[in-house]
């Protein structure tokens, strides 16, 4: 037992003080209350009475007799009362308040007189009410979302939904006051009369601070910005905006290209359209994509990845980007976390839309087409709105790719090019986007709600590769055992997502709640891969570097476009895909209680649980001719492209088509025999299943304190996971030996709390301040138990179920200013210290069975800092005179450093983060007036390591890139209107160096135009 006589002594001592203080405040309180009773004395003298069934003036008195006291009535208190009184040595005022009470009566003393008065009747207490309703432009009748509305004289203030809609519970009856505030229009107080026990809906209806200027209206582009500013202004944590007016003022098609116009965000490429964004240095790994809420399940084949090619921009109402967290936001965001908001139903509106453009793309010379059609209406207790969005692009791609080894050239070892690949890929992409929402009001304070979305992106490469091998050098630009090969490559994704959300939301007094339930799926699949590869070998050439980035090569006399010459004695196909199932389930209540005047707190409970399945099918195959070779020339495809990469190469003839080889395989399966050791390296290590399980559970409090809210709480996370794989052994010959089936199962968790600071310097100005703690989960294939192991090449590739969660400690700071004529200005700083960062780490083992082998595998371990600064500005120049009013600027730039240690096979290091762009931003010149809106962008970023390697030497880095932009839009009259734009204007390419400079990868996609039509008859 411990010993405590430490402290004992305090203890003693506070424990006397305490008793002394109880023994004075008695002795007080028995003063106080005793000095009026010294007149008191004949009410307070013990007496005996026995009455039965006697009138009420009979006991007084009897009492009179007995104690010398005088009572003072009339007939008004006595009348008809009667009382039995059996009582023996008790004070007259003990026998004599008990009857009063029964007879509601109450006694005045006075001098030794008592007079009796009929009790008053307890006052009615007035029973509050509530209001409820919607704020609405004055001029277009559309909602206002995150509108502030104060209650005057009171310390409730709300901050309407995304409907427009608020809520004011125990408003006291009488005549009450709103005053409602929003960026960009005149500020205004409505008077409402509050009736008892009753709630009173109203429309209040702001007016655009911008109608005195000619020409210049809130509505359409700078109505979704005001929307956007507002939630900005008025939320909780530290996050960007994007309305769907907003988006459409550039020529952004899908949500990723829309992302690439919010600070602090770069994208990752994918054929020249973003794919994933890197939020403030981290890639989408560490962050989350989120549907109203509710995470997105992956499209990719091993990671949490989604691609924002499949989701259309004209499908949602709004993007949000979480830059700092809340406790009742999911905790894995450690890059933070986008939002995507789907469209609505809107009180009291009638919603149509339909958009059609067309496109031509100048790299293949094809045509695009797109087609929205959105129907929406909201009437008293129901609401619907449905939507479906199409869209058929045409792309391509003009890539040239460069390797290197060491060759000895007159007895001197050098590093030199050993492999050119021409690739040029044809695209063609369909989405389809469809979503629909049905509502059910029961009362204005409560709502059912079923969602459904669906996004299909579906796309089709035609390829047509040309490889050139060297064997050797004889000198430096004479070349001998050169290899020329040739594939024809169709091959086809279908990366789909499909969501259903089933909720409840309610207020009643000072309490809200809300529940939901939602399943979702990803699908990746590739159902097509034909690879027809055919090789002319033993070559001589001359090869010219003077241009490094597009090496020619000179075969004479030789033909080096003969399919004759091209043979093959092998066909390759396959298949993939992957799932990726989610069923959560979600719950919060939150309670409001009045501090005082100016001060309130909110608390909030909430928890989420989540099962998912996931898996994915990797299907390999090669086939072998048991004897012979194929010719190219019954092969021929019809793949060409002349001016390939700017001119530079003419990447036609001699090309395969798969199709051709696909057909021969079917029909003549009897002359194949498997590959089986590729069949097994290529699909089993790949090849795995699993569950996941996600219980999260959260508390948080809002206190505000007059200008200052502080947010804080915190989440607790435990992510439990089962996973079946395959370890793949082959022997000294690196023939296939055997696969054996592998599990595992574990978990991790983690508490994460947070705290968020926002000061209001005044209306439209915000001091914000964040500390948090979030996670990062590792990918589903890096927690597989896999394993590749090659004797002969003494390398092995392994999963790690032993990988924990990446955890990050985040420090933000920001000042925002909001803009009278619609606009911010705002500047942070922001700080992570990763722990446990996730990388794919190459090392050497050391002992055991595989001592001295090559490992590849994805570890914890490292520490990363991420560090750097965001700035702002986007304003509509309204205080110019005349025309220039018209004019506004929009821009933002980010600077990030990052620091890990990498052990790597010669010596440990210090790099930046993967895929990190140390600078990025975006500039913009707008001009809106007259129904016309015309925006130049311009989105740039500095170079960044895309691939790090085992030496710096070897890194890949992705080359700085600008890309300019132009969108304009005319109204024409009766809610139609044309717009048009051009992407990539100045032709920016994707460029990857290797760290000593050496160029490898270089990929070319000329422009892209449209123009079309809108059609909002109802706004």
């Amino acid at each position: 037992m411990k010993n405590f006589s430490g402290a004992a002594r305090p203890m003693k001592l506070i424990m006397r003080i305490s008793f002394v203080y109880i023994v004075i405040s008695a002795l007080f309180i028995n003063l106080l209350y005793a000095s009026p009773a010294n007149g008191q004395t004949g009410l307070d003298m013990p007496i005996s009475l026995k009455m039965q069934n006697a009138h009420l003036s009979e006991l007084f008195k009897a009492i009179e007799q007995k104690t010398k006291v005088s009572f003072v009535y009339t007939n008004a208190e006595v009348a008809a009362q009667q009382v039995t009184v059996n009582e023996s040595h008790k004070t007259a005022r003990q026998i004599l308040v008990p009857v009063l009470n029964r007879n509601r009566l109450m006694m005045v003393e006075t001098n030794g007189v008592i007079i009796i008065k009929l009790k008053p009747a307890p006052a009615k207490e007035a029973r509050p009410g509530s209001i409820t309703g919607y704020v609405k432009d004055a001029q277009n009748e559309k909602v206002l979302p995150y509108a502030t509305v104060v209650l005057k004289g009171t310390n409730q203030k709300v901050v309407t939904d995304l409907n427009g809609h608020f809520i004011f519970s125990n408003v006291p009856a009488g005549k009450a006051v709103l005053q409602i505030t929003y960026i960009g229009y005149t500020s205004n107080e409505f008077a409402v009369d509050v009736q008892e026990g009753k709630t009173e809906t109203v429309t209040l209806k702001l007016a655009s601070a911008s109608n005195n200027l000619s020409g210049i209206t809130i509505s359409g582009i700078r109505r979704g910005e005001a929307v956007a500013l507002s939630n900005m202004r008025n939320a909780d944590n530290v996050k960007y905006v994007l309305s769907e007016e907003q988006i459409e003022r550039f020529p952004d098609a899908t949500v990723g290209e829309a992302m690439q116009r919010v600070p602090g965000l770069a994208v990752d490429y994918s054929y020249g359209l973003p794919r994933n964004v890197i939020i403030r240095g981290l890639d989408q790994s560490m962050g989350s994509i989120t549907l109203n809420g509710n995470r997105l399940p992956s499209t990719s084949t091993s990671s949490r990845d989604v691609d924002l090619n499949g989701i259309l921009s004209t499908t949602v109402e709004a993007i949000e980007v979480n830059k700092t967290l809340t406790p009742d936001m999911d905790a894995d965001a450690t890059a933070g976390s986008v939002n995507i908001i789907s469209k609505t139903p809107k009180q009291g509106q009638e919603q149509l839309q339909v958009k059609g453009s067309f496109g031509h793309n100048f790299l293949v010379e094809k045509q695009n087409f797109d087609g929205a059609f959105t129907y929406g209406k909201r009437r008293n207790k129901w609401g619907y709105l449905a939507g479906i969005n199409y869209s058929k692009s045409f792309r391509g791609e003009d890539r040239v790719q460069k390797d290197y080894d060491t060759y000895e050239i007159n007895g001197e070892e050098k590093l030199m090019l050993s492999n050119l690949e021409l690739e040029g890929t044809d695209l063609k992409r369909e989405n389809i986007g469809v979503q629909a929402e049905l509502d059910f009001f029961p009362t204005e304070k409560s709502q059912f709600y079923l969602r459904g979305s669906y996004n299909k992106f579906y796309e089709l490469q035609t390829r047509g590769t040309k490889s050139y091998s060297i064997g050797e050098y004889t000198n430096l630009n004479e070349l001998t055992d050169v290899t020329i090969g040739s594939s024809g490559t169709p091959r086809n994704y279908n990366r789909n997502l499909t969501m259903l959300s089933l909720g409840y939301k309610t207020e009643f007094n000072n309490w809200k709640a809300n529940a939901d339930l939602t399943y979702s799926a990803g699908l990746y699949d590739q159902p097509l891969y034909y690879d027809g590869y055919f090789a002319n070998e033993g070559l001589s050439a001359e090869l010219d570097i003077s241009n490094p980035r597009a090496p020619q090569f000179n075969f004479g006399n030789i033909d080096p476009n003969n399919s004759a010459n091209y043979k093959t004695n092998y066909y390759t196909n396959r298949h993939q895909i992957a799932h990726d199932k989610d069923g959560q389930a979600t719950a919060n209540i939150q309670r409001t209680f009045d501090l005082s005047t100016k001060n309130k707190l909110m608390v909030k409970f909430g928890g989420r649980y989540k099962y998912k399945e996931d898996d994915h099918t990797r299907s390999y195959y090669q086939y072998t001719l048991k004897t012979g070779e194929l010719t190219l020339t019954d092969f021929l495809g019809n793949y060409e492209r002349k001016k390939y990469f700017d001119g530079k190469y003419n990447l036609s003839g001699a090309i395969a088509d798969g199709y051709k080889m696909e057909q021969y395989y079917q029909s003549n399966k009897n002359l194949f025999e498997d590959n089986i050791t590729y069949i097994r390296q290529n699909t089993d290590p790949d090849s795995y299943s699993g569950s996941e399980n996600v219980a999260a559970g959260y508390g948080m409090g809002k206190l505000t304190l007059d200008k200052l809210d502080i947010i804080a709480g915190v989440r607790f996370e435990r992510t439990g996971f089962s996973y079946n794989g395959n370890i793949v052994n082959f022997d000294n010959t690196g023939k296939y030996v055997s696969t054996n089936k592998v599990n595992t199962n574990s978990s991790f968790d983690g508490f994460f709390p947070s705290l968020n600071l926002r000061y209001a310097l005044d209306q439209r100005t915000n001091l914000r301040a964040a500390v948090t703690r979030s996670l990062s989960r590792p990918a589903y294939y890096d927690l597989v138990p896999w394993q590749e192991v090659e004797p002969r090449r003494r390398r092995m590739k392994i999963g790690n179920p032993g990988l924990d969660q990446a955890t990050s400690t985040n420090f933000d700071f920001l000042f925002e200013h909001y803009l009278k004529s619609l606009g911010l200005l705002s500047g942070g700083v922001f700080y992570k210290n990763v722990n446990d960062y996730i990388y794919e780490s190459i090392y050497t083992q050391q002992g055991g069975d595989f001592n001295g082998y090559q490992v590849t595998q994805t570890v914890n371990g490292a520490n990363a800092r991420v560090y750097g600064f965001e700035l702002a500005w986007q304003q509509q120049l309204t205080f110019l005179p005349g025309f220039l009013n018209g004019f506004g600027i929009y821009g933002n730039y980010t600077q990030i450093q990052s620091k890990f240690k990498v052990p790597g096979i010669v010596s440990e290091r210090t790099v930046r983060l993967p895929s990190m762009c140390p600078k990025v931003g975006n500039a913009a010149l707008s001009y809106e007036k007259y129904g016309f809106s015309g925006r130049l962008s311009l989105n740039f970023y500095e170079t960044f390591i895309s691939e790090l390697a085992d030496v710096q030497a070897n890194d890949l880095m992705e080359k700085g890139r600008i890309q300019l932009d132009f969108s304009a839009s005319q109204k024409i009259g009766n809610g139609f209107s044309i717009f048009m734009g051009i992407s990539n204007i100045n032709n920016a390419q994707i460029i990857l160096d290797y760290g000593d400079g050496r160029p490898n990868d270089h990929k070319f996609y000329s422009r892209w135009a449209n123009i079309g039509f809108k059609y909002t008859p109802f706004n």
